[in-house]
């Protein structure tokens, strides 16, 4: 199978001598969902214009479909949907006449436009706004405009650039379950989300300072660096585990009722949560071994030292 994306060693330098992006290499194919992460003035962005044709790569080659988009962005048209990162709307628009507009720029005409914007909006979450203007709309519901022009032209390809921020959780857990539902798209989703990269992703790129310094899978990515296994908890009696970590000589932190400790090995980590549950009870028991978040912010200390 072809990839619907490929990026071979792509640089970018702009006028100044800034650059942007420094031999950048990416594959992605149908039916994944590759995230992009980084701080900002990592050149995520520059990589995903250069992805829309908006700019031209100084070296290096993008193809999507197999097509070069700054050399054919005309034909790209339909086949890639792209939700950018500031909030875009027609304020005197209401949000039905927005997509109703998409809609027919596709050629989509009659029962089958108002079929298509009637599904759209189910989908998304926004029937109940189709009748509000854009200048109505909060900065949530704007994103969510955003992805709903984006889906409505359903296209083979999903660009997008931290979806979900300034959303609710309640919307936001439901466009993540939209997004993991497309099976039959490539997606490349640009995300300050640790933990909607995580959950989402098949493969994860870290971009630092214009290059790729690391990828892979999230559990990959979570163990490129050793860190310790962490493990908080409510037990059955506070007096006795505190009684108990102590005699074991483990550290350990307390937060009002809740216990914090760590292990270097998984192992330990387990044996020690059955000891508690077996001899005090659990009350609360949450574990991260390993932490994706943590790992990438190390990576990020190492790169910052070097």
């Amino acid at each position: 199978m072809n990839p619907a994306i490929t990026v071979k060693n792509l640089t970018k330098v702009y006028p100044n001598g800034f650059r942007a992006n420094n031999n950048l290499s990416l594959t992605a194919f149908k039916g994944e969902i590759i995230g992009l992460i980084g701080p900002n003035g990592a050149g995520k962005t520059t990589l995903i214009r250069q992805l829309l044709g908006l700019l031209r790569p100084t070296q290096g080659e993008v193809r999507l479909l197999g097509r070069d988009p700054a050399q054919k962005a005309n034909t790209l048209r339909g086949l890639v949907g792209y939700v950018p990162q500031m909030p875009l709307y027609y304020p005197s628009l209401t949000v039905e006449e927005t997509i109703g507009f998409v809609l027919q720029f596709k050629g989509i005409k009659g029962k089958e436009l108002l079929r298509k914007r009637k599904e759209t909006l189910e989908l998304v979450g926004l029937s109940k706004l189709a009748n509000h203007s854009g200048y109505q709309l909060s900065h949530g519901s704007m994103r969510l405009l955003l992805l709903a022009m984006a889906l409505c032209q359903d296209p083979p390809i999903l660009i997008l650039d931290e979806p979900t921020s300034m959303i609710d959780v309640v919307n936001r857990s439901h466009v993540q379950q939209l997004l993991a539902n497309q099976k039959d798209k490539c997606i490349l989703l640009a995300s300050h989300d640790m933990n909607e990269v995580r959950t989402l992703c098949d493969k994860i790129y870290l971009m630092v300072a214009g290059e790729f310094i690391a990828q892979g899978t999230p559990h990959e990515i979570s163990t490129l660096i050793k860190l310790p296994m962490e493990i908080a908890f409510v037990p059955g009696n506070a007096a006795k585990a505190e009684e108990l970590v102590t005699a074991e000589r483990i550290s350990f932190e307390k937060e009002g009722p809740i216990f914090h400790v760590a292990f270097n090995e998984l192992s330990q980590g387990i044996r020690f949560v059955d000891n508690i549950h077996h001899s005090l009870g659990l009350h609360y028991l949450y574990i991260e071994a390993p932490s994706i978040e943590k790992t990438v912010l190390q990576l990020l200390k190492e790169v910052a030292h070097e």
